[in-house]
């Protein structure tokens, strides 16, 4: 396509009025005075042609460039909102995950605090038999009276075998020997401490 000469010619806008044509592309200047009629040149119908559709060229292309921009935005921001928000769900994820685990870790831990306690609770049924046997030997010695009737040990100054962070547990026993046939008994004091680090422990005659 052929553009026009540079020079003042009909707006494509408002033919009433003129606008300044370089060559190539629509100038925003203040159009002249209007010449004397010798001196007008009419352009030709196909020159106004041209001109009309260069100027909605430039029109469609500035509005399609706009129009193009904002879509461009909208994309940015909906892939930015999208960034977003699958970030929020993967620490949502991870956060889940993490309670999750930690939920897991208490029941396990739980589960070997128990067997830890049933382990405990069999020692001192082992310490028991321990310090009948010991005071059967005493018995047998003479230094007792038989028979020994039963034996039982617990925690002294309110101990526990449940809890789990007394590493020592001291027990007074108790060797009946004699049943008063009113629910008490009368019988000897022994003793013993239960290295719960090692599963060792020590007895013996008397208070502990």
């Amino acid at each position: 396509m052929t553009m026009p000469p540079a020079g003042w010619y009909p707006s494509p806008e408002d033919p009433a009025t003129k606008k300044y044509w370089d060559g190539s592309q629509w100038l925003d200047i203040p159009a002249p005075d209007v010449q004397p009629a010798k001196n007008r040149k009419r352009l030709s119908k196909r020159s106004i042609l041209i001109l009309s559709i260069v100027g909605a060229i430039v029109v469609l292309g500035t509005a399609g460039g706009l129009v193009w921009k904002g879509i461009a935005d909208q994309k940015e921001e909906e892939r930015l909102a999208l960034i977003e928000e699958r970030a929020q769900e993967r620490e949502a994820e991870r956060a889940e995950a993490a309670e999750k685990a930690a939920e897991e870790e208490a029941a396990a831990q739980e589960k070997v605090d128990d067997a830890l306690r049933a382990m405990r609770q069999d020692s001192v049924t082992d310490i028991e038999e321990s310090v009948k046997a010991m005071a059967e030997g005493h018995v047998a010695d003479g230094v007792l009276t038989g028979p020994i009737l039963s034996v039982s040990c617990s925690p002294i100054g309110g101990g526990s075998t449940d809890d789990l962070d007394q590493s020592t547990t001291v027990f007074k026993c108790f060797a009946a020997n004699v049943d008063n046939g009113d629910g008490t008994m009368n019988g000897y004091t022994y003793n013993s401490t239960m290295n719960w680090e090692t599963g060792e422990y020590t007895y013996g005659l008397g208070a502990p």
